[in-house]
């Protein structure tokens, strides 16, 4: 696009609810916010939907998994300056007040969520500059780049779902989908102490990615429900479900043991399907879990120390001028795993 003025650049969600390149005024502060100069910035698969998502408002400058630096700081904000390299939780602007915070559910708070999201309901980092609140920081120590920065946000998804699974040590554990939230949960699945490994996934790239980073075995979905059918594999004691498909829970049921686990994890843009009988007779555990509460600290910390793989998972970086080819490559199977934008590194 030409550039017109003093303002930047932002992909936004329009008022029409199409996604567009934008020329936007640099934020001003108000009270309590830092204002940003976002580096990279994450396509998440929500995005891909995002018009279609009511919970995603418009227009709004999209974006939520970023890592930035600090270029100005507004009034009655502590401990952070200019210069310093963060990377933001966008669900972090929780009221306290809700009974959801009072029980340390902040991931439920619906101010956070569905008021003040950062790149959903408020501006996000797909853009030059944005300005957010002092308390969604996470400093970026010097040992993670700004490229594994903009990371943290889809492992601390990672993080909490495979926390809260139940993988112990020597279980058997199958993963539904092989993006980068899948992908990510393969590497989780295998610290926490899982014996072994199996990542149902239908594309033949993302298979070899999952096997290159700690999948013991790999399937197409086909195959590897004929293979639950004939008994040829062993049932799942936990099943990570980060597809999103609309059959995904039925398949997860079906390769799960008697007294298995299911941990939902992705948004399906659509209702899904599944036989409650076939749950029950098993008495199947089905578990969700949304987002993140306070797995940002874990995930800078596993990233810092190279505990988990981001490199190979990261298939694609553009520029902003270049953010709709990078949106309509990832709507293609077999493309790429994860796009990330470069907006001012």
């Amino acid at each position: 696009m030409t550039r017109t003025g003093q303002g930047m650049r932002a992909v936004v969600l329009s008022e029409e609810r199409t996604i567009e390149l934008q020329e936007r005024p640099i934020p001003e502060l108000r009270p309590g916010q830092v204002l940003l100069r976002s580096h990279y910035c994450g396509i998440c698969g929500s995005d891909l939907h995002a018009p279609d998502l009511q919970l995603y408002q418009s227009p709004v400058v999209m974006g939520h998994e970023f890592s930035a630096e600090i270029v100005a700081v507004g009034t009655q904000v502590q401990h952070w300056h200019a210069g310093m390299r963060v990377v933001v939780n966008p669900n972090g602007n929780a009221c306290g007040s809700c009974n959801e915070c009072k029980n340390a559910q902040y991931n439920l708070c619906h101010y956070a969520t569905h008021v003040e999201s950062t790149g959903v309901c408020r501006d996000g980092g797909m853009a030059e500059y944005v300005a957010v609140s002092g308390t969604q920081l996470h400093e970026l120590p010097d040992s993670v780049d700004s490229l594994q920065g903009a990371w943290t946000e889809p492992l601390a998804v990672a993080l909490r779902a495979v926390k809260h699974s139940g993988i112990r040590l020597g279980d058997r554990v199958t993963v539904i989908g092989g993006g980068p939230i899948g992908l990510l949960a393969v590497q989780l699945a295998r610290r926490a102490g899982a014996a072994e490994v199996t990542l149902v996934e239908p594309s033949a790239k993302r298979r070899e990615v999952g096997r290159a980073v700690g999948a013991d075995y790999v399937y197409e979905p086909g195959e590897h429900s004929s293979a639950v059918a004939e008994k040829a594999i062993r049932p799942a004691d936990r099943v990570l479900e980060c597809s999103g498909h609309q059959l995904a829970l039925q398949s997860a049921i079906d390769m799960s043991r008697p007294g298995g686990a299911i941990q939902l994890v992705a948004i399906s843009p659509r209702p899904i399907s599944f036989d409650p009988m076939s749950a029950i007779a098993k008495e199947v555990r089905i578990d969700a879990k949304f987002i993140y509460v306070d797995e940002f600290a874990k995930a800078i910390d596993l990233l810092a120390r190279n505990q988990v793989e981001t490199d190979s998972l990261t298939t694609l970086v553009v520029g902003l001028d270049e953010y709709r080819g990078a949106f309509d490559s990832l709507s293609k199977p077999d493309s790429h795993i994860k796009a990330l934008i470069r907006t001012g590194a």
